[in-house]
This record gives structure tokens, C-alpha cells and sequence, in this order.
């Protein structure tokens, strides 16, 4: 269709008994009026995008306070780290970590999160784009997520189910049926 309505192949308008049904009615054809191309963005998609935009933002923020701490000089870490031994002596344990492996640890944790909010905030930016790669980015790219927290969680770490959580609902809410309809793989 033209921008004025018309059909191109229907100059006079009399084949196409009246034209495509607006968007949402009942009628024949109104399960595909996802892959039209001014198909607003589905709920679940929509949330997919906005739960990666806030999960990007926190992990870039998180990588901001890791490369902080790593600004603190070695002295100031190792009285903070004898402090922190001399209190987990009191409860009976022995705290064994040296100022080069906190920085290594905090080093790592930087990039791991650094590079979650990169690609988090990347692929919400794209999610408005229809292409089969920028939803296969997004799924593949949850899954990782997910299997990385599932890890940590059987690790011990029952605090990282939140965001294992939020990673499995938005890998399921691209892989159902509007989320699958609207980027035209159903």
C-alpha cells in the first residue's frame, strides 16, 4: 500500500473487497497483523527490551564501582583487608586473600560485568529492528546469561536466582508465539 491507502495493484479499489483489516480484527488474516511492517512492538518484547536496558545500565554501573575500587592504593587495601581478617578471625574464620588476588578478582569481575551491560544495552537498542539476527542475539545472549548465573547458583550462590529469574522470562517471552510472530519466524 501507498502512504495515501491506496493499493497499487488495485487502482480502483474494487478487488481487494474493502482492504486489510485494521490492526487487531477479528477476521481472516488478523493472526498475521504482527508481521506487517508497522506492527507496533509486542508486549514481551517490549519488556524484553526495557528489563535489558535496566540490566545493562546495572551492569555497566557495577563495572564503573569495580574499576573504583580498583583505584584504591595497595596500602589502603591491605589495612582494609587485615581489618576485614582480624574481624573474620573473631567469628573463627581465616581469611586468606592477598591485595594482588582482590585486584585480579575485582579485575575480572569488571570486564564479566563491563561487557554484560555493553551487549545488554547493544541489543536493546536493536530490538525495534525486525531481523532474524538481532533475535537470535537476544536469546542466545539470555541463555549464556542463564547457564552463567545457573553455574554461580549451583556454585551456592542462591542470590544470583533473582537474575536468573529475569534471564530465563526474557528468553521465554522472545520465544513465545508474538515474540516469534513479530520478527516473522512462526
Amino acid at each position: 500500500m501507498f502512504s495515501s491507502g491506496q493499493d497499487p495493484y488495485d487502482p480502483n479499489g474494487t478487488q481487494g473487497g474493502g482492504g486489510v483489516p485494521p490492526y487487531g480484527a477479528p477476521g481472516p488474516g488478523a493472526g498475521f497483523d504482527a508481521l506487517r511492517p508497522d506492527a507496533p512492538l509486542p508486549r514481551k518484547v517490549a519488556v524484553v527490551r526495557t528489563l535489558m536496558f535496566v540490566g545493562g545500565a546495572c551492569g555497566l554501573a557495577l563495572s564503573a564501582l569495580f574499576l573504583m575500587g580498583l583505584s584504591a592504593p595497595a596500602d589502603v587495601m591491605e589495612d582494609v583487608l587485615r581489618q576485614q581478617a582480624d574481624l573474620a578471625a573473631e567469628e573463627g574464620l581465616e581469611l586468606a586473600a592477598g591485595v594482588e588476588a582482590v585486584r585480579a578478582m575485582m579485575v575480572v569481575m569488571a570486564a564479566v560485568t563491563g561487557v554484560y551491560g555493553l551487549l545488554s544495552t547493544f541489543l536493546a537498542s536493536r530490538i525495534r529492528r525486525r531481523t532474524v539476527g538481532v533475535f537470535w542475539g537476544v536469546v542466545l545472549f539470555q541463555g549464556a546469561a542463564g547457564a552463567l548465573l545457573l553455574w554461580s547458583v549451583l556454585a551456592g550462590d542462591v542470590l544470583a536466582l533473582v537474575p536468573l529469574g529475569f534471564a530465563a522470562t526474557m528468553a521465554a517471552y522472545m520465544l513465545s508465539r508474538e515474540g516469534r510472530a513479530h520478527y516473522g519466524l512462526l
